[in-house]
This record gives structure tokens, C-alpha cells and sequence, in this order.
């Protein structure tokens, strides 16, 4: 996933990782895949010179938590609540459709688990997702 957004991350980006040890989740990797490569170049695109952006995993219960933060401009707290809606987005007008965060909420929802997130405006985003360990994935969306 970072190899695939390695040219745009260039000098600009740091990225941190701090992978906790997690055990083997039932699920849909490729689908999982799409929602963290969504959440990881809407962070991309939010940091305009420089920044930095952490991910981490650990278990949290029964759950596995993946926590993408980044240094990027933040979201404006009117549009918290709208996010995740299909067709929403702040990109403007032939840069971006506003279907990113509707599909990572989909994805998550299908896996059980919750995505969240939380924002200061001009201070940065984090975006947190939690999938049970065990647990029937949904076949349907």
C-alpha cells in the first residue's frame, strides 16, 4: 500500500508504523486493502509542504485497532458528521467524486467493525477502525 503511494509521499511525508502484534483476522483482504489505501491518500493529499503521517495496529479487546493519524489541514467540525456520505467532498469541482470514505465505511461495516474519526482543524486527522478478531464476515454490502 505505502509502496503504491511512495511517489507521492517523496521527501515531503514522513511515515511512522508501529504494528502491535495482531493475530489473523477473518476477512476480505483486498476489500481492507481499498479502505486503508483510501483513508492513507485522503492524508496524502491533506498535507499540503510537509508532514507526517502514523499508522499503528494493536489489539483492543477482542478487536484489532488500525489508527491512521496525519499532520495534514484537519477537518472543519460541520463536516464531521457528513464524511462518510456518498458523494460528499471538500476536493472541489473534477477533483473528487466524495465516494473514498463512503466505501472505507462500507468495507468496515461489512468486516462488524466501527471507523471513526477525529480532527482538528489545521492540526491534522485521525482516522481509527476496529474489526473484531473473530467474527462471519458478511458476504453481502
Amino acid at each position: 500500500m505505502l509502496l503504491l503511494r511512495k511517489n507521492d509521499l517523496r521527501d515531503k511525508i514522513k511515515v511512522t508504523k508501529t504494528f502491535g502484534e495482531i493475530p489473523p483476522v477473518a476477512c476480505y483482504p483486498s476489500e481492507l486493502n481499498q479502505a486503508f489505501m483510501n483513508i492513507l491518500s485522503n492524508a496524502i493529499e491533506a498535507i499540503d509542504d510537509t508532514g507526517e503521517i502514523k499508522i499503528q495496529t494493536a489489539i483492543n479487546g477482542s478487536n484489532v485497532r488500525i489508527v491512521f493519524s496525519d499532520t495534514g489541514r484537519g477537518i472543519p467540525p460541520e463536516n464531521n458528521d457528513q464524511i462518510f456520505n456518498p458523494g460528499f467532498t471538500t476536493k472541489g469541482v473534477g477533483v473528487g467524486v466524495g465516494l473514498g470514505l463512503a466505501i472505507c465505511y462500507r468495507i468496515i461495516q461489512k468486516h462488524q467493525g466501527i471507523i471513526s474519526v477525529e480532527s482538528e482543524e489545521g492540526q491534522g486527522t485521525s482516522f481509527t477502525i476496529e474489526i473484531p478478531i473473530e467474527a462471519e464476515v458478511r458476504t453481502e454490502t
